[in-house]
């Protein structure tokens, strides 16, 4: 049996994991995050929260901290499987919430692109992206559209 030692960028994914406010410390300046939402309903202005690109370190961790919100602080991302060379990582696990009695479960995969030991963009998935909308966008009405609009971007 082979004792291979993690990638580094295996090791920043998993304690990304563990403490989501580390990707501060990981994340380049101008960091992007794409939610992998529809991207046709951006232009109708509805589903903000998961949907489109997220541009910078302050948009991407208000996002994430409005997912942490919805879910009433009960948001659990669990990485099941980790791999990561120079240039990539993949992150495949189980993402649970549970807000007023309302439980989220569901199959994540993230996929992170990294240049010179940075995290300068993210791609994230859901097994059923219209489960996870129902449970952070349309239980919260009118607050769907809830980030800052200098920092987003909706390439």
């Amino acid at each position: 049996m082979l004792d291979r030692k993690s990638h580094p960028h295996v090791e920043i994914l998993r304690a990304i994991y563990a403490d989501l406010s580390l990707l501060t410390e990981f994340a380049s300046e101008d960091i992007v995050l794409h939610a992998a939402g529809p991207r046709d309903v951006m232009a109708a202005g509805s589903r903000g929260l998961m949907t489109g690109d997220y541009i910078g370190k302050r948009a991407v961790l208000a996002r994430e901290k409005e997912l942490f919100r919805r879910s009433g602080g009960a948001l659990v991302m669990t990485p099941g499987d980790i791999v990561a060379n120079d240039y990539f990582g993949a992150v495949l696990g189980r993402l649970t919430a549970n807000r007023h009695g309302h439980r989220y479960e569901g199959e994540f995969c993230g996929l992170w692109r990294f240049h010179d030991g940075h995290i300068v963009e993210h791609w994230e998935n859901a097994a059923d992206w219209p489960a996870a909308e129902r449970f952070f966008v349309d239980e919260f009405g009118d607050e769907a559209g809830a980030e800052p609009a200098d920092t987003r971007s909706t390439k």
